[in-house]
């Protein structure tokens, strides 16, 4: 029997399959038709799960760590030197220099001030009742006496002028811890000046006191001044400013700047002359405010308020403190309240 073969050359170079179409593909392609997964079934197989912290992990944490906590400790120290070296070779602050004081001078305030006696400063049980009372009030602020009209000192002084005319009476014992006690109730403390009228250095010294017609003036209510172009009277004022300031008082009232108008202006008298000569001595981390007296006898609503534009029409309140004494000290303040830009002082 013949062998069958089953393979010939006679149909040698011919093609036995379909034309093949597409491109040549590798194994991983059988799951992938134009860019996105064709088989079904790929989501239902089994991964492989890779490691969360692996050593190639581990080694670049690891460096990018070391490398950071080295600039944390660069940086660091470097700081650190540069504050020693600063505080070191640093300029000492210029206690005068006008760059870092406070600029006390241009604050603009508005003061709602209740008059209280020195003897309440006694930093103890009166000066508790003064803050309840003030508080209870409405105020914003107390003005005590620092050199009272009769030209008594209201604080216990250290000035040896002071103690050589003998000038303080009934005294504040204890202002400085009373001061911290008001700035600490947010109360500003207000020292009141009564400037050049003085009954007792006027009286007593000759080249302070007002010397007319070769003696001393009197008013017509039997009052001595002080001479506003005495250099004696104006350091006299100085070292009570002085004195007051390294106590905690920063806000001054200066009153009785003018002298009486039958003395003409020739004496160099006012508000803004004594006030440029404090300023200037004392720089601008001190407050000087013009004082006026008002006395207010109305009692209800319509005349207190006719009284008060009567006796203040001429007055520019600007840079101004009403001293008010008033009949009805609690109907005046609810009047006073209402006007805008008003600051006041009052007492009964």
């Amino acid at each position: 029997m013949k062998k069958k073969r089953f393979y010939n050359n006679k149909k040698r170079n011919e093609k036995w399959t379909e034309p093949p179409k597409g491109r040549k593909i590798n194994f991983a392609d059988k799951y992938i038709e134009s860019g996105n997964s064709s088989d079904k079934y790929d989501n239902r197989r089994k991964k492989e799960k890779k490691p969360l912290f692996t050593k190639e992990h581990l080694r670049s944490f690891a460096k990018y760590l070391i490398v950071a906590l080295g600039c944390f400790v660069i940086v660091g120290t470097g700081y650190t030197l540069m504050d020693l070296y600063i505080e070191r070779n640093a300029m000492p602050l210029n206690e005068n220099d006008e760059s870092v004081s406070t600029d006390m001078s241009n604050v603009a305030l508005q003061l709602k001030s209740a008059r209280i006696e020195p003897l309440s400063m006694d930093g103890g049980v009166m000066l508790e009742a003064v803050v309840d009372e003030v508080i209870d009030g409405g105020y914003t602020s107390v003005t005590f006496d620092i050199k009272r009209d009769d030209g008594t000192i209201g604080y216990d002084s250290a000035l040896a002028t002071i103690d050589m005319y003998g000038a303080e009476a009934s005294p504040a014992i204890d202002v400085q811890n009373s001061i911290a006690q008001f700035v600490s109730n947010d109360i500003l403390p207000v020292g009141r000046i009564s400037c050049y009228k003085d009954n007792v250095v006027g009286a007593s010294d000759l080249t302070a006191g007002l010397i007319v017609n070769g003696k001393l003036y009197r008013d017509s209510g039997d009052n001595a001044y002080l001479n506003p172009s005495s250099e004696s009277a104006y350091n006299y004022i100085r070292g009570i400013v002085e004195e007051s300031k390294g106590m905690g008082v920063t806000v001054f009232v200066l009153e009785n700047c003018n002298l009486p108008e039958e003395l003409g202006n020739s004496y160099g008298d006012g508000f803004k002359p004594l006030a440029d000569k404090l300023y200037k001595d004392f720089g601008n981390d001190i407050k000087l405010i013009e004082g006026v007296a008002v006395t207010v006898n109305g009692d209800n609503a319509k005349s207190i308020e006719e009284e008060w534009k009567e006796k203040t029409a001429s007055i520019n309140s600007s840079n101004i403190i009403f001293n008010v004494t008033a009949k009805d000290k609690e109907k005046v303040k609810q009047f006073l309240d209402t006007q805008d830009g008003i600051s006041y002082i009052i007492s009964e």
